[in-house]
């Protein structure tokens, strides 16, 4: 059993430098995703769960926060 949970836990190492590396590529440009992106479906709101929509709501409630105080200052 020991083994098996030391196996998973290296395995879930690997995915995080993998998806670590994977992100730093497309940041960079060493990655080109637009041919994928284009393939992908339009996101509508009936797609999105209700946990999701709230939280982007959350984020944008956010920023406009933060766009109001800079434009006060």
């Amino acid at each position: 059993m020991e083994r098996a949970i030391e196996r998973a836990l290296q395995e879930i190492s690997l995915l995080r430098e993998y998806r670590t590396r994977l992100i730093a590529d497309v940041v960079t440009g060493k990655l080109d995703v637009r041919a994928a992106a284009a393939r992908l479906p339009d996101l509508t709101d009936e797609v999105l769960p209700d946990e999701l929509d709230a939280d982007l709501d959350g984020d944008e409630a956010e920023g406009d926060e933060t766009e109001a105080e800079g434009a006060e200052a």
